[in-house]
């Protein structure tokens, strides 16, 4: 009798939480699931608000379902911003509990386990999240370098 009653408990409770530590990181997911992340930080680049319709569409082209979930910590209209968002894309995304202390913004993430080295979402779509004087930097110096070469 002791075992049902100490499992109605643990059940009224939430249960048992497999890898808590990673889920309260990737903001209530497990860490293979995730497809891409953007720190607290990179959530206010105006970059990543100009073009996150493209990058979750063209990530909605990779994988299915997709699943968008949105950190406490940032302002009420940067999470209305991402969660209308993902939503017209006919993404589910939701805004986590409070007690999901983490140093990200915003995990974009599947239902199941996906094989992806690089998660940042500042590296992976670099093209278009770097600000103009730094992609005109790049042409120079790739320009500069042909010209050495040939010259």
């Amino acid at each position: 009798m002791t075992d049902l009653h100490e499992f109605i408990q643990q059940q009224a409770a939430g249960g048992l939480k497999v890898k808590p530590d990673e889920q309260r990181k990737f903001l209530e997911t497990f860490e293979e699931r995730v497809i891409v992340d953007a720190t607290l930080e990179e959530i206010n680049n105006p970059l990543l608000k100009e073009y996150f319709s493209h990058i979750l569409t063209a990530i909605k082209a990779d994988f299915q379902p997709v699943l968008v979930k949105i950190s406490p910590m940032m302002t009420t209209k940067d999470q209305l911003f991402y969660l209308k968002t993902a939503q017209d894309l006919g993404c589910e995304s939701t805004i986590v509990s409070e007690d999901c202390q983490s140093p990200l913004g915003l995990v974009i993430h599947t239902d199941h386990a996906v094989e992806i080295e690089d998660k940042d979402m500042m590296t992976r779509y670099a093209p278009l999240l770097l600000p103009a004087e730094e992609k005109a930097t790049q042409k120079t110096k790739k320009l500069s370098f042909w010209k050495k070469l040939f010259q």
